[in-house]
């Protein structure tokens, strides 16, 4: 059993006094007493019981009389901003529920009817009221590519020199504040250096504390130069082994077809051949909001990239805690 100090603190909000007794009844014994539950059925009571108990989670029914649950959402997220909200509903719609997750309900789940909806409901609960964001990394990483290590470090806008070797080749990739500046392989330096080092399969790595290398042989964001890295990868793994020298493959180009960067509040940076830039954030915001709902509820990490693959485009979209990227590109093949 938990410290009984640290009992989350769960306020239950519906109009229906027997519906409360149950819920408080049954998650009492599903809890095993770990949790503290208060009721209150009214908004001004609720408020009332907000005033005097630190509440963890907030679970509201929305079709209550004199203030529905949709205003008293509001309400809450003005003066409990920290307070995890949930809505609980009989009458379960589409619209209703964009409504609700709009205007900060971390769930929007309808009222159960069976001792097996209780516990589901509980589980759910449970989950979202004991999380809470950690800071660094959890876990164990078995095999960590290049790409995964540079993405993390321009992500996180730091400073660093990527030191790669194997028993082939060795060099360095140097990034600064989160931009690749320079890469150096040998006597080849810039991007061809950059997608030699990219393309190793296997070898070792370090990350020793930034110097500059006095050059700067590299500009542009890191996503493009990782993408054209992948690229290249891509195309010599794909080129057979003959035994004789073959005529110059027809090989595609990648053309980019639009970028757009943006504030995570959705203030366009940075915009090229982007006709339809409103509709490109709001798919941006509605996959950072429904990860972010996801990541609440199930313990996967955060989420930092989504990638699209079709016959003739590829669109791949990031995100940080500050900025989101969307960038489509289109294979070109060159004239015969």
């Amino acid at each position: 059993m938990s410290d009984p100090k640290k009992k989350p603190q769960i306020l239950f909000v519906d109009d229906e006094p027997d519906f409360l007794q149950v819920v408080i009844e049954t998650f009492s014994s599903l809890s095993n007493g770990d949790w503290d539950l208060h009721q209150a059925t009214s908004a001004d009571a609720a408020m009332e019981l907000l005033k005097h108990h630190k509440i963890d989670l907030a679970v509201v029914d929305i079709n209550m009389p004199l203030l529905d649950g949709v205003q008293f959402l509001r309400i809450l997220g003005r003066r409990h901003p920290s307070l995890k909200k949930v809505t609980l509903t009989a009458f379960a719609t589409e619209e209703k529920r964009t409504e609700c997750l709009a205007n900060g309900a971390e769930l929007f789940i309808e009222k159960p009817r069976t001792a097996a909806g209780f516990k589901s409901i509980y589980v759910m609960l449970e989950e979202l009221v004991t999380w809470s964001p950690q800071a660094g990394f959890q876990g164990m990483l078995r095999q960590v590519g290049l790409n995964d290590v540079i993405q993390m470090e321009c992500l996180g806008r730091n400073s660093s020199i990527l030191e790669i070797h194997n028993q082939k080749m060795s060099g360095r990739i140097f990034i600064e504040e989160g931009t690749i500046i320079h890469a150096i392989l040998g006597a080849e330096t810039g991007e061809k250096a950059f997608q030699k080092l990219l393309s190793i399969t296997g070898g070792e790595f370090n990350l020793l504390r930034f110097e500059s290398p006095g050059v700067r042989s590299m500009q542009g964001p890191w996503e493009f130069l990782l993408m054209e890295a992948s690229r290249v990868r891509d195309e010599l793994a794909l080129q057979p082994e003959p035994a004789v020298a073959p005529a110059a493959p027809v090989r595609p180009s990648v053309i980019i077809v639009e970028t757009l960067i943006c504030t995570a509040q959705g203030d366009p940076v940075f915009l090229w051949q982007c006709p339809d830039a409103p509709g490109r954030i709001v798919l941006l915001q509605n996959i950072a909001q429904q990860t972010a709902l996801l990541s609440k509820t199930l313990p996967l990490g955060n989420f930092e990239r989504l990638e699209i693959l079709q016959p003739d485009h590829r669109t791949v979209a990031v995100f940080s805690h500050d900025h989101m990227v969307f960038v489509r590109s289109a294979s070109a093949f060159p004239p015969a």
